[in-house]
């Protein structure tokens, strides 16, 4: 399964980089940013579920430093969602998740100074609390979040994007979970 979405990933970001190497004159300065997500949680095991967090992170690139740098940057991630196990009463899954970005910022210029349109892949551990009163009980698991989709940016400092999201939680069996996310971001 892993195989399959690394592959996925690839051929979602191939065209963007493509059209890219086209893009004259981008530039990016290192910043600051926080938002907001929400949306629904899919899995073979699970009732369809919702899903909300708050994501803060930095993108390195700074005026003074390698232009490469503008691919780069971090983020950490809490997600609260519902944990909904067919057949059994339902829970709560809270998951702390820190991340490393890839970037391709496209469509950058003197106002959108980070570019406008920015594709990303973003993947990390995650620490994963189950509360459940059910055959789970509570427990604290771990796993590895794959995190793929956009930014485009309304206004120079405000981005709103979609996403998708796999998470892979060492539940006793094992659990894949896949997300799909609208955010909203706010950048300093």
């Amino acid at each position: 399964m892993m195989k399959r979405l690394a592959l996925l990933c690839c051929i979602l970001l191939l065209p963007t980089i493509a059209a890219a190497a086209y893009q004259p004159g981008q530039t990016n300065y290192g910043e600051w940013w926080a938002g907001v997500h929400g949306g629904g949680l899919f899995a073979s095991d699970y009732d369809t579920a919702a899903t909300a967090g708050g994501i803060v992170g930095y993108n390195f690139c700074m005026a003074n430093r390698p232009i490469w740098e503008r691919y780069f940057g971090v983020a950490l991630d809490f997600t609260w969602n519902q944990f909904k196990p067919k057949n059994l009463s339902s829970g709560d899954q809270f998951a702390l998740t820190p991340l490393a970005r890839l970037q391709y910022p496209l469509m950058g210029d003197d106002t959108f100074t980070t570019g406008r349109f920015v594709p990303f892949l973003m993947f990390g551990p995650a620490i994963v609390w189950t509360d459940h009163s059910g055959g789970f009980g509570n427990r604290t698991d771990f796993g590895v979040v794959a995190e793929t989709g956009f930014e485009y940016f309304v206004i120079p400092k405000l981005s709103i994007g979609p996403s998708f999201r796999y998470r892979h939680v060492t539940l006793p069996r094992g659990e894949e979970q896949f997300m799909a996310l609208g955010r909203l971001a706010y950048h300093f």
